[in-house]
């Protein structure tokens, strides 16, 4: 028998690859439909109505704001590679 060469060897790991990335998108496409048709359909309900008046938290004591901002400022200069006196943090704001 004949050997096969590395360029055959590359078109069938290319072709494989393709072939069993195209069938995933098939398999997600279709599982996508069937969830959607399987899943109720709610009235959308009117979110003002429903939601009620969000209490103001009450404000943390100085002393905890401070120990929150040191350890926020401690953090981003961890990620960055940095040393905390080079972090100023000018406001911190609920999410």
């Amino acid at each position: 028998m004949g050997e096969i060469s590395t360029l055959q060897v590359v078109l069938m790991g290319l072709i494989t690859v393709f072939v069993v990335l195209i069938c995933l998108i098939v398999i997600i496409k279709l599982l996508g439909m069937i969830v959607a048709k399987v899943t109720p359909t709610k009235a959308a309900a009117p979110a003002v109505a429903a939601a009620p008046a969000a209490a103001p938290a009450p404000a943390a004591p100085s002393a905890n704001k401070q120990q929150i901002v040191a350890a926020i400022a401690v953090a981003i200069a961890e990620e960055m590679g940095t040393d905390v006196s080079h972090i100023r943090i000018h406001s911190i704001k609920r999410v």
